[in-house]
Order: C-alpha cells, then sequence, then structure tokens
C-alpha cells in the first residue's frame, strides 16, 4: 500500500528549521519530500540527513511550478502541504492523521495563523494563553485560509506564480473544500528584518508579473490589494478591492475581497462602512468564520450593539468551538468600549 500522509515541502536557505519541520511531523507523515529551489546553505545535506527525499530544482520565479514538482515525487495517498517556517501543533496532529485515513477525499482548508507582532495590521488578533507555545514569543497573528491537505491525484496542481492555489484544480475534479479549525503555525513575517524586506520586494514583483499574465484576474487582484494593505498603502488597496465588489459582488474571491474591505475601514475608524462591508463578507461565505467575529466588532463601534449581540449569537451557533468566542462574550458582556 502507498504511504498514507506524504509531507510536501519545498525550501530555499531553511537548513535551521528543517529538523524541526521534519522530525516535528513524523507521527502525522509516513514520507517527507523536499524540494530545494537554490539554497546556498546546507538545506538539502540536513533535509536528506532526517530522513527525507531530496530533490534540486531550478528556480523559474513561479511557486506553482515548484509546489508541482514537489507533488509528483510524493508516494502518498495525501498530501500535507507545508513551508520550513510553519508547523502545526503536536496536539493536532492524532485528529489529522486519523482525518488522513477516514475521510473522504476533498481539499482541507486550514487557518495559516501568520505570527506578527504588529497590531496595527489589519485583521490582527492578540495571542490567547493556550496557543503561546506555539507562538514562540508572538504578541499576535493575522488569520489566512489555505488548503493544506489534499489527495494525490495527478490533476490536482497548483496555479499561480505566487500566492498559489490548489483549491480551482480540486473543484474542477470535483472534490469539495472542507474547512477545518487546525492552525498552521506560520512564523516566516517574524524574521530577520533583511530576509522581510528581500522578500517583500519578490513578492511584489511576482504579483506584478502575475498581473500583467492575468490583469482581470480577481485572485491576482485582490492578492496585491492584500500586499498593499500589509504595506500600509491603504487608499490604494481600498480602491482595488471597491472595483473588485463592484464587478463581481458576489464572485469566488468576493467574501475576502469584502472582509479585507472591512478591515481596513475598522483600521481607518469608519466603522458604518466597515459593518456593511463585513455583512456583505459573511453574508457571502457564512461558512468561513473569520467574517463573524469582525462583523461583531464593526457593529458594535459603530454604536449597533444590539445587532451586534445578535451576530455574536449566531457566530456562537455556527461555530460553538471558535477560541475567540469566549473573549468576544465576555467583552460584550462587560460592555467593552471595544472588543477583539
Amino acid at each position: 500500500m502507498p504511504p498514507l500522509v506524504s509531507l510536501a515541502v519545498i525550501v530555499r536557505n531553511e537548513a535551521a528549521r528543517l529538523p524541526q519541520l521534519l522530525d516535528g511531523h513524523r507521527g502525522l507523515c509516513d514520507e517527507a519530500v523536499v524540494l530545494d529551489t537554490g539554497s546556498t546553505d546546507n538545506s538539502a545535506d540536513v533535509a536528506a540527513a532526517l530522513g527525507a527525499r531530496v530533490e534540486r530544482f531550478r528556480w523559474c520565479d513561479d511557486f506553482s511550478a515548484a509546489r508541482n514538482a514537489v507533488l509528483a515525487l510524493c508516494s502518498g495517498r495525501w498530501a500535507l502541504v507545508l513551508d520550513g517556517d510553519e508547523h502545526i501543533a503536536a496536539a493536532d496532529q492524532p485528529f489529522l492523521r486519523d482525518l488522513a485515513a477516514t475521510a473522504a477525499p476533498g481539499g482541507y482548508l486550514f487557518p495559516q495563523w501568520n505570527y506578527v507582532d504588529d497590531p496595527q495590521l489589519p485583521g490582527w488578533r492578540p495571542v490567547a494563553p493556550a496557543v503561546s507555545v506555539d507562538a514562540r514569543g508572538a504578541s499576535g497573528y493575522v488569520v489566512a485560509h489555505q488548503v493544506r491537505l489534499f489527495p494525490l491525484l495527478p490533476s490536482a496542481r497548483y496555479r499561480g506564480r505566487i500566492h498559489e492555489t490548489i483549491e480551482p484544480a480540486l473543484l474542477a475534479l470535483g472534490l469539495p473544500l472542507v474547512c477545518l479549525d487546525t492552525p498552521v503555525h506560520h512564523h516566516g513575517h517574524r524574521g530577520e528584518a533583511g530576509a522581510r524586506a528581500a522578500r517583500q520586494v519578490r513578492n511584489a514583483a511576482l504579483l506584478r508579473l502575475k498581473l500583467r499574465e492575468a490583469p482581470t484576474d480577481p485572485r491576482a487582484r485582490y492578492e496585491m490589494a492584500a500586499h498593499l494593505a500589509g504595506r500600509r498603502e491603504q487608499a490604494l488597496a481600498v480602491r482595488l478591492l471597491e472595483h473588485l465588489v463592484a464587478e463581481a459582488p458576489d464572485g469566488p474571491i468576493a467574501a475576502d475581497a469584502w472582509r479585507l474591505l472591512g478591515r481596513l475601514a475598522l483600521d481607518q475608524g469608519r466603522f458604518a462602512d466597515a459593518a456593511v462591508a463585513c455583512r456583505r463578507a459573511v453574508t457571502t461565505r457564512p461558512d468561513l468564520a473569520d467574517g463573524w467575529p469582525e462583523l461583531v466588532r464593526a457593529l458594535w463601534l459603530a454604536g449597533d450593539r444590539e445587532q451586534a449581540r445578535e451576530v455574536l449569537v449566531r457566530f456562537g451557533t455556527l461555530f460553538p468551538e471558535d477560541p475567540r468566542l469566549a473573549a468576544l462574550s465576555s467583552q460584550v458582556e462587560a460592555g467593552a468600549a471595544d472588543i477583539f
């Protein structure tokens, strides 16, 4: 029988992080396949010494090409895709192992917790004491959802030079997308300042190239808006997002666009506008948990506290295990000036 789960990793200069990545997921994954995209350190040697299958790849400014190359080397029934600066908490791994052994084929969306120490970033959340070990000293994080676990099928391949996605391929195969509560802990945004700056320059260049190749692609436009928001170019980000939702208010990327518009409006103190945008986000995709607490906060700060309480009840009904529910409920009950 083939292995159950293959850990599929692309790396560049991750020698220091690979031991924790590869050793930390042995109970979850049956094999690890590492594709080196041009390291100048000994990443490949470290990965091989830790038992991974290691191959080299000539970088071509295309993350999907690298992801698909490593998938082609995997032999498991499922692929688990992680990067060198990411991990899944040990306590969450038995659940995922059981899921892979028993679940129907599908694409499983994980909340990616991007640890950052800047509370001014859109969507920033403080770290709760219960996850402080996995936060590794970070004060907060921003959430993004990505498919990380999916069947290893020949047609299940990534698309997009940057912010690559597997979802369109899975949907084309008739496979469902299923949201999980299990976070992927991502620490890459808290690295050395020079490396972060270099990554931003690289990402901006790839985003511009992606937009030139597909100027009307909603996802590429949303990704550029999110990049601009992260660089505090909020006015330009808002303009891009407003054009996007005006053209396709209920399109496949609409919920993300509405939610980011809501976050930016909250940060700018435009609470009524934030409430409108956040409500559109949850109306478009009520199955995504992130929009609900943001709508509660927007309504609360806009002064519509009765509506905020009603939305909080709905949030609790839809997502009773969400870790944000208890804090939100206690803050609303106490009549706090602001809620997070």
